[in-house]
């Protein structure tokens, strides 16, 4: 193998490559990062087995084709320091090491037995030869595919209601529920619980849970581009996505998620509008005594209070909007911010309200393509 490329495009694709490599293995090999040449190109692929990635490296000149493993930290950490320019690459006469050049620096890297690399899943083909070659492989039809940008705000506006590090897979991941041309996105912690609908082109049906983890790397992968257009397919139960020269797959959840629709409220007991930014002020400085707020409605207004027996207490009035009888209500004001911190709008908040311990409502106005769903706290003041 040897070839000629730029440091610029090559230092952005490692960037992205050694996202997917692990922390910790029991397989050497997998801490390594694959160059390989396929018709006249140079692609770059990393994996943990649960997660992998695949990208085209722009402006590459083929000399020799070839493939070889390098470590993957250690090669993007090189190719990083370089300076800007082109760069040499290629492996050695004696064939097992690697040789790069920028300039007046020279390395020359270790090469990791590409035997121990573990099998590429066959999927990344199909993928691959649908998005750059516009072949459709029998019976793998994209599932759909929707704006790079509308994927990264569905995904900022779910996650925050799951627990990534919690042992119960449904709740470390996001319910997909996949109809002709929608897409709904399901999220919880049992103690929210977020909606968001998405018009996506595609006629598939199809519902599986896709991994927290991995949802923030396609949305931080994808979502930087918002000219952007995302193409999913869903190949032996794993989740592929790709767009301009990027192929991401992961592996799905196999577990049942609760039968969430049981906890939205169908009726309330009052509806209150605030002004977004006033709210989110309000609450945040609330958090500086207790997390924990108690909210009381009247008509035209709204008392934040919170307490703390060593730190002092908290109270602010806040203008609202309330059609009800007046009622107090507990809740975790930082379960209200992340609400609040994810809409990109300045409309009107539409805050639905039960009594008692039922469950309330947030979203944007009469947008109800994006719902979130909390419980109340049990104050003792």
């Amino acid at each position: 193998m040897k070839l000629l490329c730029f440091q610029e495009e090559l230092v952005r694709s490692l960037q992205l490559a050694t996202r997917v490599l692990p922390t910790k293995t029991s397989i050497p090999a997998l801490n390594g990062i694959v160059l390989e040449t396929r018709n006249d190109q140079l692609f770059c692929f990393g994996s943990d087995l649960e997660n992998g990635i695949e990208i085209k490296v722009p402006g590459v000149t083929i000399i020799t084709p070839g493939r070889v493993v390098l470590g993957g930290r250690t090669f993007y950490d090189v190719i990083r320091h370089l300076p800007p320019g082109r760069i040499e690459m290629g492996i050695t006469e004696e064939g097992r090491t690697f040789g790069i050049k920028a300039a007046n620096t020279f390395f020359t890297l270790n090469i990791l037995p590409a035997e121990e690399y573990p099998a590429v899943p066959d999927g990344l083909k199909t993928v691959y030869l649908y998005t750059e070659e516009q072949t459709e492989a029998p019976g793998q039809a994209p599932l759909f595919s929707l704006p790079a940008a509308m994927f990264e705000e569905a995904v900022r506006q779910s996650i925050y209601a799951t627990a990534p590090n919690d042992s119960r897979p449904f709740l470390s991941s996001v319910l997909w529920e996949i109809k002709p041309e929608s897409l709904r996105l399901v999220a919880t912690d049992i103690n929210r619980l977020v909606i968001k609908d998405l018009k996506i082109n595609g006629n598939s049906e199809d519902s599986f849970l896709v991994p927290v983890k991995s949802l923030k790397e396609m949305a931080t992968i994808f979502g930087n581009d918002p000219e952007r257009e995302i193409i999913f397919f869903l190949i032996n139960r794993q989740l592929y996505a790709a767009g301009n020269g990027i192929i991401y797959y992961t592996r799905l959840i196999n577990a049942q998620f609760p039968r969430y629709e049981q906890v939205i409220p169908e009726s309330f007991d009052g509806e209150a509008r605030f002004n977004r930014t006033t709210l989110t002020n309000a609450l945040t400085r609330s958090l500086l005594i207790d997390r924990a707020v108690k909210l009381s409605f009247t008509p035209d207004l709204l008392t934040i209070f919170a307490s703390d027996p060593e730190l002092g207490q908290f109270v602010e009035e806040v203008s609202c909007s309330f059609s009800a009888e007046p009622f107090e209500i507990g809740f975790n004001a930082q379960y209200l911010i992340d609400f609040l911190k994810v809409v990109d709008s300045e409309e009107e908040i539409v805050f639905r309200l039960s009594n008692g311990m039922k469950a309330s409502v947030m979203q944007v106005k009469e947008d109800k393509a994006y719902t979130y769903v909390l419980m109340p706290l049990r104050l003792n003041y």
